[in-house]
């Protein structure tokens, strides 16, 4: 499993040329790649309790 991302220093240029919005952007994009993490791990949960529940039919 990759090390989560930590987060880094702006550059001086990043800091005079809006790199608060980079890095807002790269924050956002990493927050949907844990939604979709989570969403795929949700879905295995359910077909995991629908093989216990079909198993003890």
């Amino acid at each position: 499993m990759p090390e989560p991302m930590k987060p880094r220093a702006l550059t001086y240029t990043e800091m005079m040329n809006g790199g608060r919005q980079q890095m807002d952007e790269a924050e956002h994009v990493r927050e949907q790649e844990v939604q979709q993490r989570v969403d795929a791990l949700e879905k295995d949960v359910d077909q995991l309790e629908q093989a216990l529940a079909a198993e003890a039919d």
